[in-house]
């Protein structure tokens, strides 16, 4: 029922913005000023933690493939899953 409510709200701006060059020119000026500084500022502060997120995410695939090389998971699972949960345990401890 809300959601039905913002649809045709969010319907009815549009087709105003779309048909109003006032509107469009106020639209404009509002997301130069407000939603891009913000966006920029909201970018450059995530940047460093997806870039952290980005390096561990690709040590721990190298140290998962490294043990899938010495415990094969299709032979020896539980050993592998063993192995490997202990091998990223050890490295969260550091």
């Amino acid at each position: 029922m809300v959601s039905k409510l913002f649809y045709k709200i969010a319907k009815f701006a549009v087709g105003e913005l779309a048909q109003n060059p006032e509107l469009q020119a106020k639209a404009g000026k509002i997301v130069k000023e407000r939603l891009v500084p913000g966006a920029k500022a909201g970018w450059e502060k995530a940047k460093p933690k997806l870039e952290k997120a980005k390096v561990i995410a690709v040590s721990t695939t190298k140290q998962v493939a490294e043990v899938a090389r010495d415990n094969n998971p299709i032979e020896d699972p539980k050993s592998f899953l063993s192995e490997a949960s202990q091998r990223l345990r050890d490295r969260t401890k550091r």
